[in-house]
């Protein structure tokens, strides 16, 4: 097959490294369905029109309109319109020149809405409605929904990560979305324990990695770091990531007297944080919602404790008690509780939990997931020929 992948972010130069999201997603289902025999290329929204390659993989990005934060939702509303028919305008023009047997579109803030004819497929990369709630006004989340719902109808098949995505979405376009964990593939690179032995030898700590951001949990980390640092005198909270608004200024704010003890690592690449995560005594996960994060199967590879919310998704990968541990979902109150709980678990106890994290780890498996993927794909097309 010849399969299209559509989505509103990429790379923007062939030495960016993809390191998470949605972007991230893309490569990966690329890159496994071009190791299994298929023709793959990426079409992304850009600053620029131009064709080019990345990790083998060809890219063409069309200029297409942007929208900011504090832009008036009419003006978030043109530039999706825009982008949209700018991605179908490319499309057309790729035609002209070789056949497409299907498109797989990421739903992302209406990533689709005007796609007709060609055999089509959507991962729902997220919906705003049910994910991103706590990180837009109300207006907003109406809007971005509305454009994810218009774009998912004009779709043959969807597929979510998450049960909670995929029953959101199903409730309101009264259609069917499957859910089709995404695999866990591990990378292939040398760490680097650099940044680790500067900034945390010696250390005990709990980290949170990912997009400091209300939807991940982050209002209940810092609505608790106080009572953690005070009671354990010898515990530091170390944040890696890209922080939304004035976040880093309110936890340190809220750690009071206790703020040496966090520590902001920033953005940071893969080889210098899995060092980092290795060395953490907690992993943080406390999502409100999510879309079976990538993250926490990082993490959960790399054999540590991890704590998340139940109803977030994560209850996807983590039995509570078994193989980590779930709190009450947007309870800072539950999250301070489960810390000092893991705190007091005996090292044999500690060790046995992190050795069951494998094996949700060998269920994610690639080979299942590109597997069930292209039977969807070849499904549709023969669908489409009957009609």
């Amino acid at each position: 097959m010849n399969i299209l992948y559509v989505t509103g972010l990429f790379a923007k130069s062939r030495r960016e490294k993809i390191q998470s999201g949605m972007p991230k997603a893309v490569l990966m289902n690329a890159a496994g369905m071009k190791k299994r025999g298929h023709t793959v290329s990426i079409l992304t929204a850009d600053s620029v029109n131009r064709i080019w390659n990345y990790e083998g993989i060809r890219i063409i990005s069309v200029c297409s309109s942007t929208w900011r934060l504090k832009d008036k939702d009419i003006y978030k509303a043109a530039a999706i319109v825009t982008r949209e028919l700018r991605i179908q305008k490319a499309i057309r023009e790729i035609l002209k020149t070789e056949k497409i047997d299907v498109i797989q579109y990421t739903g992302w803030f209406g990533v689709g809405l005007f796609h007709s004819k060609i055999p089509s497929v959507m991962r729902v990369s997220s919906y705003t409605k049910a994910q991103l709630s706590s990180c837009y006004s109300q207006q907003t989340v109406k809007l971005l929904s509305f454009f994810e719902r218009c774009a998912a109808r004009r779709m043959n098949a969807i597929y979510a990560p998450s049960n909670i995505m995929a029953k959101a979405l199903e409730d309101d376009i009264h259609r069917k979305v499957y859910v089709i964990e995404t695999p866990f593939v591990k990378e292939d690179l040398e760490e680097d324990d650099f940044l680790l032995n500067q900034q945390l030898s010696g250390k005990r700590y709990v980290l949170f990695f990912g997009r400091m951001s209300e939807d991940k949990g982050i209002g209940l980390i810092r609505d608790c770091v106080y009572d953690v640092l005070k009671a354990y005198r010898d515990i530091y909270f170390v944040f890696a990531g890209t922080a939304e608004k004035d976040i880093c200024s309110e936890i340190l704010s809220a750690a009071r007297e206790y703020k040496k003890r966090i520590i902001f690592l920033g953005s940071v690449s893969h080889e210098k944080l899995y060092p980092v995560i290795r060395k953490a005594e907690i992993i943080l996960m406390p999502s409100l919602k999510d879309n079976f994060p990538n993250a926490c199967a990082e993490a959960l590879s790399l054999h540590k404790i991890v704590i998340g919310s139940e109803n977030s998704s994560l209850e996807q990968f983590i039995t509570d008690g078994y193989n980590g541990f779930l709190i009450q979902n947007g309870s800072a109150e539950s999250l301070k509780n489960k810390i000092e709980y893991v705190f007091q678990l005996s090292e044999k106890d500690k060790e046995g939990i992190c050795n069951r994290t494998q094996e949700k780890i060998r269920d994610l498996d690639p080979e299942k997931y590109f597997k069930t993927v292209e039977n969807m794909m070849k499904r549709i097309q023969v669908k489409e020929r009957q009609t």
